[in-house]
């Protein structure tokens, strides 16, 4: 598979190249994308194989799940039932943000969702209109991509598209918790915001300005 990397530099040709990966995406195919943090590697939700191959990809262990990313706060309506006053609190403070948070849903399963705060990965998924899921941009066990370059170095022949927005401001992965249904807080991944800093806003009751 040949990969092609679009530098998002020329505003001339950015929604041309937001509309390819759009395009990619709904048809199945992976792309690659930046985000504040580290780049991401994204897939169709509703597409079997397209999930599969993001695993293939990866070489991602299969029970290591895949986060839903959204371009709206309002989005979230679309995939959980009811959001807890502990899940409201911290997507008030951290989206759009480095957070992504684990909602549980009605059936007894539960969703991972984060809101990026980069204009070219809302972009890329409010132009696809479907369910996007996500991981970083690396092989397993390596370390994430920070830039296109070394996403092209990992994942070059697996993916169809890069879409290179330079490097990312982070620099950081994002921070996974859990929001449980007694209000507390679980983190499943540490990243660049600190558990320290999600409890001081839980019990604090910081305002994000």
């Amino acid at each position: 598979m040949e990969t092609i990397v679009l530098n998002l530099k020329d505003q001339k040709l950015y929604g041309k190249h937001i509309e390819a990966a759009a395009r990619a995406l709904r048809a199945g195919e992976l792309v690659v994308f930046p985000t504040e943090t580290v780049y991401g590697l994204g897939a169709y939700r509703g597409d079997t194989r397209a999930v599969e191959c993001i695993y293939e990809a990866k070489q991602r262990p299969e029970d290591k799940r895949l986060t839903l990313m959204i371009a709206d706060r309002d989005d979230v309506k679309l995939y959980v039932d009811d959001v807890s006053d502990t899940a409201m609190k911290l997507m008030d403070f951290f989206w759009p943000g480095p957070l992504g948070i684990i909602f549980p849903l009605s059936d007894g399963t539960d969703v991972s969702i984060r809101l990026p705060d980069n204009a070219v990965a809302r972009d890329m998924i409010r132009m696809a209109d479907i369910p996007v899921v996500t991981t970083s941009a690396n092989i397993s066990g390596y370390p994430p991509a920070t830039d296109a370059q070394q996403a092209f170095m990992d994942l070059c022949g697996k993916v169809s598209l890069i879409l290179d927005g330079g490097s990312t401001r982070f620099r950081s992965p994002s921070t996974m918790v859990r929001a449980e249904e007694d209000g507390g807080i679980a983190v499943v991944r540490q990243g660049i915001i600190t558990e320290a800093s999600i409890r001081s806003c839980l019990e604090h009751g910081l305002v994000k300005v």
